[in-house]
């Protein structure tokens, strides 16, 4: 029935007009608060190197742990939340990630500092595939683009607050200053049990019986986005990893590489909001491909230059990235629709993991040779995507099958 007083009926979980649902909100508040317990590590790990004398591949290590228990466990995560509520899973995912954050500066080790990392990895991958599915379902198939890349956005403001927060709690209390972050989880946690509530059992049958009319999908178009999200994953995480060291070579500041740790992840918000609403309207695949041609220049030239014209070129570079988050999610999601939660878990968390080894590898080269040297390798990265997508837009055309967002304009 598509008569008023049906509609006068509908929950917020849906748009209206151009506004933002209730369910979108909480759950991109969501992101942006997990990411704000999260991210800081880049500008921790140059105090923590300090104290306890570790190495590039040692650093690298910690993170490629922390990203493999994020990543590797997204897709399991995924497989149940979608059968699960997902709304639960979003709200104490937060909590467990953040308890565990804030304690982090209380690691003696190593060791200890790598457990952590890796015990609140699992925190996140809780939250990346419940939270995008809770996203998809609040837009109920309307500009699912711009529903996800409100979720995206949340997220990358989160990082780009995270350094830029505990640059503070370090600069005043050392290592131990992590435990700034206990107020964000109380208050955190409390707001979202409350407000996203439970998923009703009639909104999950209804699911349920969506996901059993869908396709069986498209195997190598979901096995060709992962491995793009991969490529996108293993530059982000390489170059934020040690960009600050990299700068405090230069000699900068610590708080400068928080500074440029900020606007590297604020223009990935912009570009995360920007991307997914073009790529309502114009396609996903021409949206990916355009993110990575424009990404290769623009970090070739911010090897080359420093301060204020740097800044621009890592602007640019977040911007490019940004674009790449909101598309990945969604386009996996059309091409995989029986499972929503699974199709974000494999691009989010699968995708992501390279991003581990990655650091880990550009680490060893830095060890061997130099960081700006290993920093200049990873300039091959954003090749890689545009030759994926050329890949993946011709495995769409090959199957004479377009992206669900072409095959409606078409219907209109």
């Amino acid at each position: 029935m598509i008569g008023g007083r049906q509609a006068q009926k509908v929950p917020r979980t849906y748009f209206k007009g151009e506004f933002l649902t209730n369910t979108v909100f909480l759950v991109s508040s969501g992101h942006f608060l997990l990411e704000v317990l999260h991210q800081y590590l880049p500008v921790f790990f140059p105090l923590f190197r300090a104290e306890y004398g570790l190495s590039y591949e040692q650093i690298g290590m910690v993170t490629l742990v922390g990203t493999t228990t994020m990543s590797l466990a997204q897709p399991v995560f995924g497989y149940f939340i979608d059968r699960w509520d997902a709304r639960r899973i979003t709200a104490f995912s937060v909590i467990w990630l953040g308890l565990v954050m804030a304690l982090v500066g209380f690691s003696n080790s190593y060791w200890t500092l790598m457990a952590a990392v890796a015990l609140a990895g699992f925190g996140s991958a809780a939250f990346h595939p419940a939270g995008a599915s809770v996203i998809t379902k609040a837009a109920a198939g309307k500009k699912t683009g711009r529903a996800v890349s409100f979720f995206a956005v949340g997220g990358n403001l989160g990082s780009a607050t995270s350094p830029l927060l505990l640059a503070v709690g370090l600069g005043l209390l050392g290592l131990k200053g992590t435990i700034v972050l206990l107020p964000v989880v109380i208050v955190a946690g409390v707001w979202l049990v409350s407000g996203l509530g439970r998923e009703s059992t009639g909104d999950r049958e209804a699911h349920r019986a969506r996901q059993s009319r869908a396709g069986q999908g498209f195997v190598l178009g979901l096995v060709l986005i992962t491995a793009v999200a991969m490529t996108r994953s293993w530059f982000q995480l390489s170059l934020t990893t040690y960009l600050p060291t990299m700068l405090e070579g230069r000699g900068y500041s610590v708080v400068y590489g928080g500074q440029m740790l900020f606007v590297f992840s604020l223009f990935i918000g912009a570009g995360s909001l920007i991307g997914g609403i073009l790529s309502d309207r114009f396609g996903r695949w021409q949206m990916l491909l355009a993110s990575f041609a424009l990404m290769g220049p623009a970090y070739w030239l911010f090897l080359q230059t420093d301060g204020f014209i740097q800044v621009g070129f890592a602007a640019a570079i977040g911007f490019a990235l940004g674009c790449t988050y909101p598309t990945t999610v969604v386009m996996a999601q059309e091409v995989w629709p029986r499972g929503l939660a699974m199709a974000s878990g494999l691009v989010m968390g699968l995708g992501w993991w390279p991003g581990g080894l990655g650091a880990t590898l550009t680490g060893r080269l830095a060890d061997q040779v130099s960081l700006e040297s290993a920093l200049e390798a990873l300039a091959v990265a954003p090749v890689l995507g545009v030759l994926l997508m050329a890949a993946l837009a011709l495995a769409l055309r090959a199957r004479g099958r377009a992206p669900v967002e072409e095959r409606d304009a078409k219907l209109a």
